[in-house]
């Protein structure tokens, strides 16, 4: 992501998405199998999802309710331009439905996630940032944008993850001013809430870029960050910050130690789960009493074998945590994706993974189907994911 967005109008993105669209094919499909049989996939291994144009991915994302997902692609070309595409696929079966977009020159797209039934794609064209968006994301097109009120020479460094709402949480960041504000936003209507500044919560680096995440219900956002390990300590902080009226409240007793991975919140029972490196730690906190215990991730050892990825699973309750490596053996990872119910108890333990990325990758879920897509890192060499695959949970 560039350092710089601009606001994109809504006729000009209309004209923009039109210019885009121009020739290319599109193919829609139901969720439901003719026969009425159950096509979802039950084992990890059922789907993978390949770009039409065999690119690396960047960016992903599911419709939590519906049938489809999107994702965004890029392949180097020959002559110094990169292909450039943002794609629908069919969730049950990993096909390609439409290619939403592409271009063979500079640009790029970045899927940024799917908030409710509306896909949210980062289009950046000469030194510009737009957001466009799918709406709904069975539309196969985009049929409009998101305007953030960026600031110059601040980026969106964060955007909370799908409740099955277009509602959101998201921030800004400048390493320039060395400041955050975070802000609401519903990405369906196009509209803002307040600009909340965290200067006086900054601290280094620490909640400059933080994990982010929504409290839908009491309209706040959970921010999760830590300084890492240096002269300013090793422990992770949480903060709650009140989206109407800009109150911030600081959690004292936290118990992560190291950078922190993952962050979901359940709105319902503001329950929160984090994910710390260091310790690899799986921490519980109740946002209302601030109570909070923590939990030591199956298989743990070593920074590699920590918690990454934290997803909520809103209709059964249940948290869902990525891990690089069950073994600590870089030639032997065996990632695993653990099932965690509030509690703190492990239910499940998803097997048969293939290689995930080291850094943190979202952990795309459709609670409805019980299917959940991470990303595939094919070449054993190189760290960027070419292909999604698919777990029942």
């Amino acid at each position: 992501m560039t350092s710089s967005c601009h606001r994109l109008s809504p006729a000009k993105s209309l004209l923009l998405a039109a210019a885009l669209l121009c020739g290319l094919s599109s193919v829609t499909n139901s969720f439901a199998d003719p026969a009425g049989r159950d096509t979802r996939p039950q084992t990890a291994a059922n789907v993978i999802v390949t770009p039409m144009f065999g690119g690396q991915i960047v960016g992903y994302d599911v419709d939590a309710t519906g049938s489809e997902g999107v994702l965004s692609e890029v392949v180097n070309l020959s002559n110094g331009n990169v292909l450039a595409a943002t794609e629908t696929f069919y969730q049950p079966s990993g096909q390609i439905l439409s290619v939403v977009a592409k271009t063979e020159t500079q640009d790029d797209f970045v899927t940024q996630g799917v908030l409710g039934k509306v896909g949210l794609v980062l289009y950046q064209h000469n030194g510009q940032n737009f957001f466009l968006t799918m709406s709904p994301v069975e539309s196969n097109k985009f049929t409009g944008s998101w305007t953030p009120p960026i600031k110059p020479n601040y980026q969106l460094g964060g955007i909370s993850a799908n409740q099955g709402s277009p509602a959101v949480a998201a921030y800004q960041f400048s390493s320039v001013t060395g400041l955050s504000y975070v802000f609401r936003s519903n990405i369906a209507e196009n509209t803002f809430g307040p600009q909340i500044s965290l200067q006086d919560f900054i601290t280094g680096n620490e909640f400059l870029q933080p994990r982010i995440a929504l409290d839908n219900k009491a309209h706040r956002a959970i921010l999760a960050d830590s300084p890492g390990c240096s002269v300013l300590g090793c422990e992770m902080a949480i903060l709650v910050v009140d989206l109407v009226y800009g109150d911030i409240a600081e959690y004292s007793d936290v118990i992560g130690l190291g950078a922190v991975n993952g962050l979901a919140v359940d709105p319902e029972t503001s329950i929160a789960c984090t994910t710390t490196s260091l310790d690899q730690g799986v921490e519980f906190y109740d946002l209302v009493s601030g109570a909070g215990f923590e939990v030591k991730i199956p298989n743990a050892g070593s920074t590699t074998q920590a918690g990454l990825d934290v997803e909520f699973d809103s209709i059964h309750k249940l948290f869902l945590i990525a891990q690089y490596s069950s073994t600590g053996n870089i030639t032997d990872l065996e990632p695993r994706i653990y099932v965690y119910d509030e509690a703190g108890n492990l239910q499940e333990t998803i097997t048969g993974l293939s290689r995930i990325p080291m850094s943190p990758a979202r952990i795309a879920l459709n609670p409805k189907a019980r299917v959940g897509f991470v990303p595939v890192v094919v070449e054993f060499s190189n760290q960027e994911p070419l292909q999604l695959q698919s777990f029942h949970y």
